[in-house]
Parts: C-alpha cells; structure tokens; sequence
C-alpha cells in the first residue's frame, strides 16, 4: 500500500558526517560505505550540506536534532539539555524545578582533586541497576528533593525540587576536550542560584562517597573494566515551552527513536512518541524495525522523525569501520521506503570527528527526495564530498526542513 506524496519521513542520523579518516584509504565512514539506496535517493533528488545550527557553531544532540524536528530558530537559546532529558524519562517538571543530564563517571585522585578519567564510565550499562540501587542510601540536604533517574547506558537526568532555587548553575562535566580533567563544582551563575550550586555540589561529594568504595567497582576495575564511581552533570535547566514550526503548521508528527534526549525533544513538542524494546539508543539497534514503525506511523501522521543514535557513537569511540559499518546496516534497512511514495529527507544534527571522537562544527551531508522523481539503478556517491558539491546549496537545517513542508504542501 502506498502513502500519499503529501507523507514524509525524516531520517536523522546522528553523528553522521565525519572527516576524511586515514585507517580509510582518507575517506570518511560514509564516503567508504557500500550506500546503494542513499545514493539512488541522492541522484533522484537533491543532495547538499546544511549547517545544523549556523556556519562555525558546535552543536550537540539536543539542539542539532531540535532543528532538524521544527524548533523555531529564535527559540533555541531556550533550550537546556536537562528539561529535555527529564521529559524522554517521563519527569513532568513543575514550576521552579532544575533538570540536568548527568553522566555516571570514572574519576580518580590526584594531587588532592578529583579527576575524571572517562566521562561515560566505559559505557557503563548492566551494572547502573546496582549504581542506583547503592545511591537510595543518600540523604538529601535540608527541604530539597532530588530525583535521580537512569536513562540509557551511562546517562541519566536529576531533578531537584524545593524552595528558591534556580537553573543559572555551571556544568560539573569538564568536556571531551582534555582529559583527565578536574571534576568540576557547580558554580551560581547569578546570586539567587548560589543554594542550587551548593546542594548540588554536596550531592555529588555524597554520590562519589558511596561509589568509591562500592564492591561492584572493585570487582569491575579487577575485571578490567573503568569503574563508575562519580557522577557529572551539564545543561540545567528549567520547564519551558519550546515552538515548534511542525504544529503550527498544522501537521501531526511522530518520533521513532531509542535515544531519551530525542523522545524527550519529542515530546516538548508534543509529538506522538513510538517505543519499542528494540529501539535502543546503542550500537545493536534494530533498524530494520525502525524503519517499519515509521511507515506504519504514517498511516496515522504527517510526518515521522526516524533517529539513529549509533554512527555518533562509534565515532565517539573513534571506531571508523564501525561507523562504516553501521551504515551500511542503516542503508540497506532503507529497502522498503524506496516503494514507498512519500518524501524523504535525510540529514544529521552534528558530524563526529572518527579521529578524535568530538563534535565538529563542520555541515553535515544531506538530501531530499521527492515520489515525483524516478529513481536511477545507479547514482552519486552520497557523502561529505559529493555534498560539498551537490545539486542543493548549503543552507541551515531549520530551511532544510521547511523546504520538506513546502513539499509536503505542494509548493
């Protein structure tokens, strides 16, 4: 059965351009990648590159992927990472609340400091069952409740509740750019968030204080494994409405995603969110199942937002052939959209350096496909360098999407 031409899915692959990687011959993972559907769409439609935010700009998931799904560009300084992951882990915040995403952490002492050796535990995931079981032992400070709730793999979002607090506090997460690096205090921002960086910051003393000497971290650093000892955290933030084009445009939208920060982006924007237990934000995804849900959610919805954690997180592991790989499985999951009468765009929201395991301000390759088109036995090679020079001009994500509306539209 086909859908309509007026129908369109979103293919959000996270991670997904790179740069040119020695161990491939000075490819990028995509440009070495056997991709016979993408580049069938590639040369059927338009292909270009667009700038996730702007040109220069660094972005991360949740405002990369934000534009991609229809945030108003004037709204996006609003957006704090913490809100975003309490709302894909079901916290609904009150008024006065501060969300944050936190990572379980390895740190280790050094010179009387604490220094954080890896900011993902190793990937931490079997064991943060155990890690948060040991953590219900830990008293909070004086009238403030926090909530600590685990997401996926290492990550997890805390919420504190109480009296006079405030969300201009500073990241404990040092970043992936030097490392090791000290863990770092939360700091008040302005004055009236001096008591949020206080109980935050005895919050995370007591969390190390219980982990340190956790039996599961001894036996996971005699097994070989980095112990998850520490928590960090980043983007706080408070409940705020975030606009969003794709409403106001009057069309209905689904998300199919294993990643929290993409459902919690979702559901801010009051998308219908399609959950699976094959959906994972890890390497093992099912995308074969993925794609399926989608099509079937565009039975009943406009537009589907279909996103794939795993290239970002191979090269975040700087594992080129893994993120080679990865796309070939998510190329060749494609099979059954190119039956599929409907428009299809897809994009990144960052490229992720294979080499060094960061977040580029580079544009990411991109194309858009319309039914109209017939599609060629044989095409370009959709990539970063096809894109550079491709039948699209370089433009923002926000305008990349408005143009899949118009389409949508009929204009």
């Amino acid at each position: 059965m086909h859908l309509g031409a007026n129908k369109a899915i979103v293919l959000i692959v996270d991670g997904m351009g790179d740069l040119p990687v020695p161990e491939l011959h000075g490819k990028t993972p995509l440009e070495a990648a056997f991709t016979p559907n993408l580049d069938r769409l590639a040369a059927a439609g338009r292909y270009g590159q667009i700038d996730p935010i702007a040109p220069g700009i660094t972005p991360n998931t949740d405002s990369g992927t934000g534009m991609l799904m229809g945030m108003q560009p004037e709204h996006a300084d609003l957006l704090r990472r913490g809100p975003v992951e309490a709302a894909g882990a079901g916290c609904v915040l009150s008024d006065g609340d501060v969300a944050m995403r936190a990572n379980f952490a390895s740190v280790s002492l050094s010179d009387g400091r604490l220094m954080v050796t890896d900011r993902r535990a190793g990937r931490v995931e079997q064991d943060v069952p155990a890690l948060m079981e040991a953590l219900w032992a830990i008293k909070t400070p004086g009238d403030i409740v926090l909530q600590l709730r685990a997401t996926d793999q290492h990550r997890a979002v805390l919420v504190l509740t109480g009296e006079n607090l405030d969300a201009n506090i500073s990241d404990t997460d040092p970043g992936d750019e030097i490392l090791p690096a000290p863990l770092l205090r939360a700091e008040a921002l302005q004055p009236r968030a001096q008591r949020t960086a206080h109980t935050l910051n005895q919050f995370l003393q007591s969390v190390h204080e219980v982990l340190q000497p956790l039996d599961l971290n001894h036996q996971r650093t005699l097994q070989g494994k980095l112990p998850a000892n520490a928590l960090i955290t980043r983007g706080a933030g408070a409940a705020r409405t975030i606009g969003n084009v794709i409403p106001r445009a009057g069309l209905t939208a689904a998300v199919v995603s294993g990643c929290n920060t993409v459902r919690g982006l979702g559901c801010m924007f009051g998308f219908d969110i399609i959950q699976d237990q094959r959906f994972t934000a890890k390497r093992d995804t099912d995308i074969d199942a993925k794609i399926h849900a989608a099509i079937a959610a565009l039975h009943e919805h406009d537009i589907v937002f279909v996103h794939l954690k795993a290239p970002d997180l191979f090269a975040h592991d700087r594992e080129p052939f893994g993120k080679m790989e990865v796309l070939e499985r998510f190329d060749a999951a494609l099979a059954p959209l190119m039956n599929q009468q409907i428009i299809i765009a897809c994009a990144a929201d960052h490229s992720t350096d294979s080499n060094t395991g960061k977040h580029t301000s580079d544009p990411v390759p991109s194309l858009l496909y319309t039914p109209s088109k017939t599609l060629p036995l044989n095409g370009v090679k959709f990539g970063e360098s096809a894109c550079r020079n491709g039948s699209m001009q370089r433009q923002s994500s926000s305008a990349f999407l408005q143009r899949v509306l118009d389409l949508m539209h009929g204009s």
